[in-house]
């Protein structure tokens, strides 16, 4: 099978493979080989479109990516419309800007008003606060763009950086996101909303990770064996006799040779 997907959903992370069958990662033990990789595909209306195009790195080929509703997007810098199967969507729908912390690195993003806290867990924020609501994805980018140069913060956080923050020191991720909100009162006042702090680091479970694990790149014929203790963002760290922590971006559009994927406990704890 294929790994064609990885997303939270109520508060619970789980890949998509071939089929668009949901493996819950929570509570699981897990015994995989993994393969080669190629292109993921897209979905559509619901349904997964297979490609066969081999691929060195990234989840999709650039015929997929155009033909993804969504894809194209996450690349969007409010610059020009890239995807203009969506513009009409785009132009009616309420945007959240908000700050993350992932540590002491802070950066500046947009979601949908409906997926904001979704969206934090998707990246593995510590902390998050909306700070500002704007009509129009084309304009949202725009003005996300204009606070990142304003407060010097990045609006990307990559992976290999999320692992090296894997615990995070909440003072320093507070501290950091009120001074920022002082300055964008000033700077930024016609888009500023009241905003409200949200602890989100619950919901990873990483009190089930007492050190700092082990860091496994994911290549052709990696073996993933253990109990999946902790999840944070695209994160996930396995303990089998030691911890070790792999992005799981790194498996999209490879194939996977599952031995077993096993439900330890139920799956609320």
């Amino acid at each position: 099978m294929q790994v064609i997907k990885y997303k939270w959903e109520n508060f619970e992370p789980f890949l998509i493979v071939s089929g668009m069958e949901r493996i819950r990662l929570f509570n699981s033990e897990i015994n995989a080989t993994v393969g080669a990789k190629r292109c993921a595909g897209f979905v559509l209306d619901g349904r997964h479109a297979e490609c066969s195009v081999k691929l060195d790195y990234g989840s999709q080929c650039n015929g997929c990516l155009l033909r993804d509703k969504f894809a194209m997007c996450f690349r969007c810098t409010g610059k020009e419309c890239i995807n203009e199967k969506r513009r009409g969507d785009c132009t009616d729908e309420q945007y959240f800007i908000y700050l993350a912390a992932f540590n002491s690195v802070l950066k500046v993003g947009i979601s949908l008003d409906r997926r904001f806290q979704e969206r934090l867990i998707e990246q593995g924020a510590d902390f998050g606060a909306i700070v500002g609501r704007v009509k129009d994805g084309l304009i949202v980018r725009q003005i996300e763009q204009r606070i990142a140069s304003t407060l010097g913060i990045v609006d990307r956080v990559r992976g290999d950086e999320k692992k090296r923050m894997l615990f995070c020191d909440p003072n320093k991720a507070i501290t950091n996101i009120r001074q920022a909100i002082h300055k964008l009162k000033a700077d930024f006042p016609r888009y500023m909303i009241p905003p409200q702090i949200f602890d989100m680091r619950m919901h990873y479970r990483l009190h089930n990770v007492p050190l700092y694990p082990k860091d496994v790149s994911i290549t052709d014929d990696t073996e993933l064996t253990g109990n999946i203790v902790a999840a944070k963002g695209n994160i996930i760290v396995i303990e089998n006799g030691e911890f070790s922590a792999f992005n799981v971006h790194e498996l999209l559009g490879r194939e996977i040779e599952l031995k077993k994927v096993k439900s330890l406990t139920s799956p609320k704890n």
